[in-house]
């Protein structure tokens, strides 16, 4: 009953928000006084405010003639919400805000809709738990129906959010939610925004992705790129230095800073150390970050398997890797034959390929 309630609120909020009217932002903000946080249009990339903090608080004001997604703060540490009338508060040490109509509603919807990750997690790490019972392809169907059935699950909650709030920006936020996950459904719910909404940046930004996503899908030839000075040695390196070359090759998308790529290592060196040799390779390949840092994480980590350094955007780009960890696994011939692949999965599924259970 609550997320019905809050999202006839929130439509019913909709139907009044090309009327002008004050915000007030009162926040929370751990930083040295002085310290300034912007508050930016994100679809406009327009800064609105800029208000300075002080023993660890800050305000803002204006006025707004229509709802706006924007983020407050500095650098990574910001937060994203939902603009309109009304008293908002926020606080960017606890990445959190409530306050408003719209802000509450698609509160409301992100917890519910990151809960089912959660619990998709939790049924994995028991099946991981009966992995040496079962098979590799019994393994990788029922890790495949897990991701399925929540999957669905998120997508029922998402389609009747942007259906009941397809004029406002609240029906856009849920489609973005859903837009790296299911593009399927993203295509179908696409439809029921207004054009207003339709032409906003962030749903414009994923219409051009998923466009992108076609070219590098299973089934697809890889794309081929040059990362220059991307070996250890410095010297530059082209994807199909290893892929297309007669070896499966798992390919993994990481950075020193990312907590969940760093969690996925163990899986890789166990697929790497169990199988690389005549027919299966490991590349890993290091985006959005800085050469010393992977070097140094390299070292911490080790990673004995082949590397790339310093890819930054390009191959996040070219595949529309928008998530890290990322792992695709491409054929001998450089078909593409996998995208996604995280834990157990990895070390079933190779297995699997080269039949060795």
């Amino acid at each position: 009953m609550r997320i019905r309630t809050l999202l006839l609120l929130a439509t019913a909020t909709a139907c009044m928000s090309f009327v002008p009217g004050d915000y007030l932002i009162n926040g929370i903000y751990t930083a040295t006084d002085h310290s300034e946080v912007y508050l930016v249009n994100l679809d406009s990339n327009d800064t609105i405010g800029v208000a300075a903090v002080s023993n660890g608080r800050f305000s803002l004001k204006g006025t707004i003639d229509r709802p706006a997604y924007v983020y407050l703060g500095q650098g990574r540490e910001r937060v994203r919400f939902i603009l309109e009338p009304g008293n908002v508060t926020v606080s960017i040490d606890e990445r959190n805000e409530s306050g408003t109509p719209l802000v509450d509603a698609y509160n409301d919807f992100h917890r519910r809709f990151y809960a089912f990750d959660a619990l998709r997690q939790q049924e994995r790490d028991a099946l991981t738990a009966r992995r040496s019972q079962l098979s590799d392809s019994l393994f990788n169907r029922q890790w495949t129906g897990i991701g399925d059935k929540y999957l669905r699950l998120q997508g029922q909650l998402a389609d009747s959010v942007v259906r009941a709030n397809g004029a406002n920006l609240l029906g856009v936020l849920a489609l973005d939610d859903v837009a790296v996950r299911d593009t399927a459904l993203f295509a179908l719910l696409y439809q029921v925004l207004a054009p207003q909404m339709q032409s906003t940046a962030i749903i414009r930004k994923h219409v051009q992705s998923i466009r992108q996503q076609s070219l590098t899908a299973p089934g697809r030839m890889f794309t081929d790129y040059l990362i220059k000075g991307g070996n250890p040695d410095g010297s530059d390196v082209r994807l199909s230095d290893y892929v297309g070359r007669g070896k499966y090759i798992l390919l993994d998308h990481w950075a020193s800073w990312c907590g969940p790529c760093k969690k996925e290592m163990p899986y890789i060196k166990k697929v790497w150390q169990d199988f690389a040799g005549d027919r299966f390779d490991v590349v890993s390949i290091a985006v959005s970050d800085k050469r010393d840092a992977t070097v140094k994480a390299l070292q911490q980590l080790d990673m004995p398997w082949h590397q790339i350094l310093d890819a930054q955007q390009t191959p996040s780009r070219l595949y529309q890797v928008t998530t890290i960890p990322h792992i695709i696994l491409f054929a001998p011939d450089g078909t593409i034959l996998h995208r996604g692949l995280r834990g157990e999965q990895i070390h079933a599924t190779v297995s699997e390929l080269l039949g060795d259970r």
